[in-house]
């Protein structure tokens, strides 16, 4: 088909040149044009496709023969019982040159071990970090309840200074109250003879001398101690003591009890006089001057 095509081609190539003027003529060019495109075509299938052979193929069949006889002599030992053959200076045994072991069971149990201790190691860690957290939880309970106690106690503590104080502002005032109600009297002096409480005084300082040397101390007479001792003793409406206050010292404290019990013999003193009645308490202070040479005291 592609040589007629050829033939035909150049027919009509040879039918144009005869003519003349044939590129004037254009059912020429068109039927040109559509030979070129078909040669092309044809060129173009022709070189993709190419030319292959058939590739011709011979089948080699290979004869076997086994020999039933025994070889005892062989230079190659064969593994079970095939025969070798060949020729070398050694025998050379015809088995794997590397020995085929079985899997070292070592290798799966030291893997199993570093498994295990890996999870003993993850386990010991997840617990320290539990114990950790709940120590920690624990401490943080300890100090939240410490800092509780410690501000309920601050809170009581507050409480009862406060309580303290309000009773003490009552007291004062009370004792305010109580002052301006009743007239405290105190006597730090001999009284002249035309005060109310003159008369009364001097009862007291003799009642109290009486009973104070009729039990001088005998440790005082023994060591001759001598010394003031400054009191002061408040008596009420009644004659009762109400307080004994030790106002200076003689140095020595068994001269000091012994002023203090000459009161407290002497007791009660009586009610004050008639003179005294806008006086509901007697403070006195006086001086009890012990004397070791003759064991005596007096009241001045």
């Amino acid at each position: 088909m592609a040589e007629q095509s050829k033939q035909d081609y150049l027919q009509f190539l040879q039918a144009s040149v005869v003519s003349k003027h044939w590129w004037k003529d254009p059912v020429f060019l068109v039927a040109m044009m559509i030979a070129v495109l078909l040669h092309l075509a044809i060129l173009s299938i022709q070189f993709i496709s190419g030319s292959s052979s058939p590739m011709s193929t011979k089948d080699v069949t290979i004869a076997v023969h086994l020999n039933n006889d025994k070889v005892e002599d062989a230079d190659f030992l064969a593994q079970k019982d095939q025969k070798g053959d060949g020729e070398l200076k050694q025998k050379h045994s015809k088995t794997t040159p590397i020995p085929v072991t079985a899997p070292d069971s070592s290798m799966g149990e030291q893997q199993q071990e570093m498994l295990e201790q890996l999870s003993q190691k993850k386990a010991l860690d997840f617990q320290e970090r539990m114990l950790m957290t709940t120590l920690s939880w624990q401490k943080q309970s300890q100090d939240e309840e410490r800092k509780k106690t410690q501000d309920q106690l601050e809170s009581q503590r507050q409480s009862r200074a406060a309580m303290i104080a309000s009773i003490e502002a009552q007291f004062a005032q009370r004792q305010q109250m109580y002052a301006k109600k009743q007239k405290v009297k105190t006597v730090t002096d001999i009284q002249s003879k035309q005060d109310a409480s003159a008369a009364y005084l001097d009862r007291f300082r003799q009642k109290v001398e009486l009973f104070g040397n009729r039990y001088y101390p005998d440790a005082a007479k023994q060591q001759g101690l001598s010394g003031d001792v400054r009191l002061m003793v408040i008596l009420n409406a009644q004659g009762g003591i109400r307080a004994i206050r030790l106002l200076e010292s003689s140095g020595h404290p068994i001269l000091d009890e012994a002023a203090k019990a000459s009161v407290r013999r002497a007791m009660p003193f009586g009610k004050f006089d008639v003179g005294m009645k806008d006086i509901s308490e007697l403070r006195i202070v006086r001086t009890w001057r012990f004397d070791a040479k003759d064991s005596m005291f007096n009241v001045q």
